[in-house]
């Protein structure tokens, strides 16, 4: 049923938002039966993911953000940035208070940390907020004048990348080098770097005779460091502000019939809609059968397990959620007026913790049973009712600081 105000009602919302999680599980489940029929062994799961993060997902961004973004848009996300802080902040306690009260060692807290500060900003968000764009009506953003399902894909896609790119380069830094790996070899690298670094020093000192030639050293070394943390999809982003800026090649490439739009343009496109449904199964087919995975559970295995859930889904929702919600009702700047970034930023506090996390704690060969598990509660049995919870929520709170 549909209100008088052009709204959906709760059920009718709720049906909507479970018809968009139930495809991501159809999705997923076909994943997951490759992974258990043989189809799709890890290996295979490696190379797609490799395949989708190195062309495919920059095809994605490049096809939705080049699109409808701006210069204007991009003053307007300064709130990004203090959004994923404030988020990392509180679940980072959360981790730290819920691992105290179940009395979990060093490690264990290390773990619970881990989950708690790195959420899917990839995966499910960005499916979920593909399908929700084009059946939710209340996510269109007044201010821009004949607002469609694109746009609000666009915006959403804009928001969650530019969250997980800053995500990511957490991960790969802090999360593998401190949390997800035992204490002790955490330490002992620790100290072999600041040997290393000082050995480096007195080399430098040693060696280098010349202002410049120091200059240059140190140059080259932050050239080295931010071309390392470059990758596809943030390449996709610098070109899609470029084609955004340019207005005549912007016109080309997605307006009119010509050359590049009827060939360039659209072969960016067919690559990008191939993007989430390999995403989809390659999350299902992480829930499968795998001889590679030989640890066995520790015997606080079941509080670690219930001690991530709570402080990756649970507690940042119940401190987060009253605080956006008063925020975007009193707050009218930016992005905090656009109902697709109050969905996304709702969907973000709640997400499960990303499933690249395995990789982390494989690498580490740390606690590698535990981290399936947490996975198992978190998507299989979590994320239908939370995204169902955070979708009405979410709506209700855009009506009421509308009113």
């Amino acid at each position: 049923m549909i209100t008088t105000n052009g709204s959906l009602s709760f059920l009718q919302l709720s049906w909507t938002t479970f018809q968009s999680v139930f495809v991501v599980f159809v999705i997923c489940l076909c994943g997951f039966l490759c992974s258990c029929s043989g189809i799709l062994p890890k290996d295979g799961q490696k190379i797609i993911s490799m395949l989708n993060v190195n062309l495919l997902t920059p095809c994605l961004i490049f096809s939705k953000l080049a699109r409808s973004l701006s210069l204007a848009k991009l003053i307007q996300l300064f709130i990004i940035p203090v959004f994923y802080s404030v988020l990392i902040g509180v679940s980072y306690l959360s981790g730290c208070l819920v691992s105290s009260l179940f009395g979990l060692d060093l490690d264990e807290t290390h773990f619970v940390i881990g989950t708690a500060v790195f959420p899917n900003s990839n995966s499910l968000p960005v499916s979920l907020m593909m399908s929700l764009a084009y059946s939710l009506p209340q996510l269109k953003w007044p201010e821009i004048p004949d607002d469609n399902g694109d746009n609000i894909a666009s915006r959403g896609i804009l928001y969650l990348l530019m969250f997980q790119q800053i995500d990511q380069t957490l991960r790969w830094s802090w999360g593998v080098h401190k949390l997800l790996r035992w204490s002790g070899e955490a330490e002992e690298s620790i100290t072999i770097t600041e040997q290393s670094s000082f050995s480096t020093t007195i080399l430098d000192s040693d060696t280098t005779r010349t202002k410049f030639a120091k200059f240059s050293s140190h140059l080259r070394y932050h050239w080295d460091n931010l071309v390392s943390y470059m990758n596809p999809p943030l390449y996709a982003i610098f070109f899609s502000v470029v084609a955004a800026s340019i207005q005549p090649l912007k016109e080309a490439l997605f307006e009119g019939s010509g050359f590049l739009h009827n060939t360039l343009t659209m072969a960016v496109d067919q690559m990008a809609d191939v993007s989430i449904p390999l995403i989809l199964i390659v999350l299902g087919a992480n829930f499968g059968p795998s001889n590679s995975t030989s640890s066995m559970a520790t015997h606080n295995s079941k509080n670690m397990v219930f001690a991530s859930i709570l402080s990756r889904m649970i507690l940042p929702a119940i401190i987060l959620l009253p605080l956006i919600a008063l925020t975007v009702k009193n707050c009218k700047i930016s992005i905090l007026t656009d109902p697709a970034f109050l969905l996304v930023s709702f969907l973000l506090t709640t997400s499960p913790p990303a499933i690249q996390l395995t990789q982390l704690t494989q690498i580490n060969e740390f606690f590698e049973f535990e981290i399936v598990k947490v996975l198992f509660w978190g998507y299989v049995v979590m994320t239908l009712p939370m995204t169902i919870a955070m979708v009405s929520i979410s709506l209700t709170v855009l009506e009421w600081a509308n009113q």
